[in-house]
């Protein structure tokens, strides 16, 4: 089968995916490099070493950690701190004294104690607790972050379709040209053979020179082909091993047969199911919803954020396990931009024209999804109708060698005086058979 024509059943291996993923569970584990395996056992090789999936893979677990962290923006947040002061700064002094209830009647005798304060030390421990309570773009962003996740997701089913489509290709491929080679070995056998039969006659002055040269080049011709092939053979092997994951440009035999494709069934169907079926397409609507929700999460920037906080603190003089007073405190805040100088207006607008960006994208990528269905299925009619021109062909042929090889045997047992008088010689027109007739 040409290239051009294993291309087109690009549409009609992901119908036959659901399928090898089944068989995935049973298969035994894949042979080494330079041995030979099945396609279920590339299928399920491939799953597991090939590396551009396991990057994608890695992609989804860090989507899937993004969304929790998004999450998260709505849960309290606890925070502990602990630091030393020692300053000689006369409010920061004061203020520290007070916090640590050491601040005494003495203090206030002589405004030196204010003016000129002795350093002092404070080991503050802190706890806070803060809770928001209205947050519009951290509620936005949860879901933003868990529709990309699920996006994600798709990108790595996608992702496993076109592995496995490599890994058909290549093994289909590999089956080519394992079949190639073997009609470049006979066809260097017969122009060996030729070569051979054309040397003795003109060594027994039965042919010319010339006819000993063409055969000469149809034997170079065959070699050269037969070279090509067989260095087709080991690329092929080597790209089935880089399909399935190997390292090293390790070469892997295929073994048996591809499995059975399934029927192409109607191209308007197909075309109908690619919105359901194709995951990329699944996830670009995914995006689509997150490019709206986009503009939804800069216009948010107009409303007001609501939440609450408090705050236990222990300070000490002497140290962090000397505690000499303990506080606390609780309070409800609000924030609101008024105004930032316009850059609110210029994300809802830079967002909604992300969003129309994004429509056109799954637009041109949901024409090119029916086109390359539609490539493939006529592709797929145009091999059935060559294969079925090309076995009529074989018949024909075998049919006519057929009829050669009777002919010969027919004539092979022909009486030699029926051969002659088919065949008279020169200057006698009865042959042989005419001079042994009785004469009247």
């Amino acid at each position: 089968m040409a290239g051009s024509e294993r291309g087109t059943f690009r549409g009609a291996i992901a119908a036959i995916l659901g399928w090898i993923l089944l068989l995935l569970p049973g298969v035994p584990a894949v042979a080494g490099a330079g041995e030979g395996v099945d396609f279920p056992a590339a299928v399920d090789a491939a799953l597991r070493n090939n590396a551009l999936l396991s990057a994608a893979g890695f992609e989804a677990q860090a989507a899937r950690e993004d969304a929790r962290a998004a999450r998260g923006l709505y849960l309290p947040r606890l925070n502990f701190e602990e630091k030393f002061v020692r300053t000689n700064v006369p409010a920061e002094a004061f203020a520290l004294k007070l916090n640590e209830e050491r601040l005494a009647d003495s203090d206030f005798a002589d405004v030196r104690n204010f003016n000129e304060a002795p350093p002092i030390n404070d080991y503050i421990a802190t706890v806070t607790l803060e809770q928001p309570l209205f947050a519009p773009k951290a509620w936005l962003g949860r879901g933003m972050a868990s529709r990309e996740y699920r996006a994600r997701e798709l990108d790595l089913a996608r992702r496993k379709e076109e592995v496995l489509f490599q890994v058909f290709s290549a093994y289909l491929d590999l089956l080519t040209s394992k079949e190639s080679r073997e009609v470049a070995e006979r066809g260097f056998s017969d122009a060996r053979e030729h070569h051979r039969i054309a040397e003795t006659m003109e060594k027994n002055g039965m042919g010319l020179a010339s006819d000993l040269l063409r055969a000469k080049v149809f034997l170079a011709k065959a070699e050269s082909d037969r070279v090509t092939a067989e260095n087709r053979v080991v690329l092929a092997r080597t790209a089935l091993g880089l399909a399935m994951g190997e390292t090293g440009g390790a070469q892997v035999d295929a073994v048996a047969p591809v499995p059975p494709l399934p029927e192409r069934g109607v191209l308007e169907e197909r075309i109908a199911a690619l919105r359901k079926e194709r995951a990329d397409l699944r996830a670009f609507s995914l995006r689509i919803e997150n490019a709206g929700d986009q503009v939804t999460f800069e216009k948010s920037g107009y409303l007001p954020t609501v939440g609450v906080s408090g705050a236990y603190q222990v300070d000490g003089q002497d140290g962090p396990f000397s505690p000499d007073n303990r506080t606390w405190k609780v309070g409800v805040g609000l924030s609101w931009n008024l105004f930032d100088g316009l850059r609110r207006e210029a994300a809802v607008a830079k967002a909604a024209a992300g969003r129309s960006g994004a429509k056109e994208y799954f637009r041109g990528a949901s024409d090119r999804a029916a086109f390359e269905v539609t490539q493939a299925w006529l592709g797929v009619e145009e091999s059935t109708q060559r294969l079925a021109i090309a076995r009529a062909a074989v018949e024909a042929a075998e049919e006519g060698a057929r009829l050669v090889k009777a002919s010969r045997r027919r004539a092979r047992s022909r009486p030699r005086c029926a051969r002659e008088q088919r065949r008279p010689r020169r200057g006698r027109p009865g042959g042989a058979c005419s001079r042994r007739s009785p004469r009247r």
